[in-house]
Parts: structure tokens; C-alpha cells; sequence
């Protein structure tokens, strides 16, 4: 490495096929307001001229360009960037989004000033086929209680400290090869080492590619999150039948398809969730009720029957008493429920 003094962030872009959208990605962190930082370049033997992109900055002294002298997959381009980052903080970095001018100087400022956070990330606001808002649950015992069932992070804006590698020896499960899951993972065994508290705000817009494209990823990232999801449910130490895991796995991502489970199901599933937090206090029992809660919320809002009044299901059931839906849900779910009973 160069005996240049350290910087305060250490940037982790892995690249693989995203030459057509690489140079905004990248130009995006080089203009940031925060400068104390180094960028890591890695790609991952693309077959398209992405590599020759991430040289085409290798001037800048900011900038480092490591390659892969085959595809390793991203959890092992992950931890081969983390080898050569000298900063505090490691920042984390996709090659086709766009980092807004202030997300490095916001997440440094959070870190200094919250010293028993190990890692935060923010909001996104999705530019390309879509242009929803991402938002992420902001505490550490609401990010505790949202893991069980998905993913409290947004990757593309993942930032941590360091010693999260040095100390705890945390790194990406590179048996992982698929670019599927290895995040949900690596914050997973995170989460059980550190405090993980969002922030509140869009810090970066995350590109959305079309469905055709996004079914398959969806798909895959989905197998390995229900693997990591039973991983989970373990190290919280609540028992579970195949059933149980099976209604767990379903209403844990959109769009909740329920199949042949009833509702009834699901309600008695997070409310053993409850009751088993009460007494092992795996997270903080507000953060874990309101959570479980607004699952059974949309689970129910989600899965309009006309056979089963799912709105009437979702009332009558003690869960709904504790999660406050926003008035637009409210509504929609008011005329879906009318709409079904009265074709």
C-alpha cells in the first residue's frame, strides 16, 4: 500500500458488468462534499469494459483499481477490497447508483457522534423503472426485530466501522458466490456483535432495472434469505415447526402470497414471536410488538379474500392493536375490503 497517511473512509465499490453505468457511480463518490477518503475499485473479471472504465480514474490519488483474476462472486470481491481499506469507516458502494454529494460527510458525522454504533445506513429513492422511497427501520432494537424477517439495511448505503473486521473478524461468506443474500448475511452476524441504527434520510438513488430482470434476482435472493432467515430464528431461540418456518419464509418478503396458510396462521405465529421476545428479550418488546404487528398489518392488507374477510380477520385479532397503519393504507384497505364484498 502507499505510505500516504491513512484517509477516514475507505469506499468499497465492486464492479462486475455495470460498465453502462459505472462512470456516474463512481464520479458521484469522487464529488463528494466529505474528501478525507479513498476509493477501492474492484472488479470481478467482467466480460464488458467496466475494468477499463475503473482504470480510466486510476489517476486520481484517491483512487485504487484492484481486479479479479477470475469471477469470484461479490461476497469474495467484497472481502478483497476490505483487505486493502485503510480508513476508520468503510463505506459501502454499488456500480450502477448514484451517491448523493453529502452521504459520506452525513455518515461520518453519525458515527463520530454515536461512538456505540458499529454500523448505519439510510433511505434510497429508486431512480430508473421505479421511483418509490426505500425506507429502513431507524433503531437498533427495531433493526434487531425487522432482521427476522428480512434484510433492515440498505446495502448500497451500508457504513461502518472498521473494527467491525479487525476486531470481530466479521467477513462476507464468499462460499456465497451469487450476488444473493451475501449482504443479508454478513448484517445478520453483525447485528449480534454491534448496534446497527439507521438514519432517517435518502442518501442515495438505487437503480431499478426492469421485472424481466428483477424476477430472477428476486427469485434467487429469496432462496438464500429463507436459509438465513431459519439461521435466525435459531440464534433467537424460539422453536419452530416446518409449518411455522414455511408461514415465516412467506410473509417475510412482498407480496406476501399466502397460498394455502390461513390467517389465522400467520397472527398465532408473530404473536409466539411476541410472547417468546417477552421472555428471552431478544430485542426490546415495543420494538418486537410493533414490529410483528405491522407484519400482520400488511400481511392481511396484502391478501384480500373474498371468502375470508381479511380486514375483519386482521381487526379482530390482538396484533392489530398495536401497529397505527398510515391513513392511505387505511383507505385502500377499507375500499378493497368493500370492493370484495360487494362484487
Amino acid at each position: 500500500m502507499s505510505d500516504r497517511s491513512a484517509p477516514l473512509v475507505s469506499v468499497i465499490l465492486p464492479i462486475y458488468n455495470a460498465g453502462e453505468y459505472l462512470r456516474p457511480a463512481i464520479e458521484s463518490i469522487l464529488s463528494q462534499t466529505f474528501q478525507d477518503f479513498e476509493l477501492i475499485l474492484v472488479d470481478d473479471f467482467s466480460k464488458d469494459d467496466s475494468l477499463s472504465v475503473a482504470r480510466s480514474f486510476a489517476a486520481d490519488p484517491r483512487v485504487t483499481v484492484l481486479a479479479n483474476d477470475r469471477n469470484r462472486g461479490r461476497s469474495f470481491t467484497d472481502n478483497y477490497g476490505a483487505e486493502h481499506a485503510r480508513g476508520r469507516y468503510i463505506a459501502k458502494m454499488d456500480a450502477d447508483d448514484i451517491a448523493l454529494p453529502h452521504r459520506l460527510q452525513a455518515q461520518v458525522d453519525f458515527l463520530e457522534q454515536n461512538p456505540t454504533v458499529g454500523l448505519t445506513s439510510s433511505f434510497m429513492k429508486c431512480f430508473g423503472e421505479s421511483d418509490i422511497v426505500y425506507e429502513y427501520p431507524v433503531s437498533a432494537d427495531a433493526v434487531r426485530s425487522f432482521l427476522l424477517f428480512n434484510m433492515p439495511v440498505a446495502n448500497p448505503t451500508a457504513f461502518f466501522r472498521r473494527s467491525l473486521l479487525t476486531e470481530h473478524g466479521l467477513r462476507y461468506d464468499d462460499t456465497i458466490q451469487d450476488t444473493f443474500g451475501e449482504d443479508y448475511e454478513f448484517i445478520a452476524r453483525a447485528a449480534q456483535v454491534v448496534d446497527i441504527v439507521n438514519q432517517p434520510e435518502i442518501l442515495l438513488h438505487y437503480r431499478t432495472l426492469p421485472q424481466t430482470v428483477k424476477a430472477d434476482v428476486h427469485a434467487r435472493r429469496n432462496a438464500k434469505s429463507n436459509q438465513i432467515r431459519e439461521r435466525l430464528l435459531g440464534v433467537f431461540g424460539i422453536p419452530f415447526t416446518e409449518r411455522e418456518l414455511h408461514v415465516h419464509n412467506t410473509i417475510s418478503y412482498y407480496p406476501f402470497t399466502l397460498g394455502d396458510i390461513t390467517l389465522a396462521e400467520v397472527h398465532a405465529w408473530l404473536w409466539k414471536i411476541h410472547i417468546y421476545n417477552q421472555e428471552r428479550r431478544y430485542a426490546d418488546p415495543a420494538a418486537m410488538l410493533s414490529a410483528v404487528a405491522e407484519r400482520w398489518f400488511l400481511t392481511c392488507y396484502l391478501n384480500p379474500d373474498k371468502k375470508t374477510n381479511s380486514l375483519r380477520e386482521y381487526r379482530r385479532q390482538p396484533l392489530a392493536r398495536h401497529y397505527q397503519a398510515p391513513a392511505k393504507l387505511q383507505a385502500k384497505f377499507l375500499l378493497k375490503s368493500y370492493v370484495l364484498r360487494h362484487i
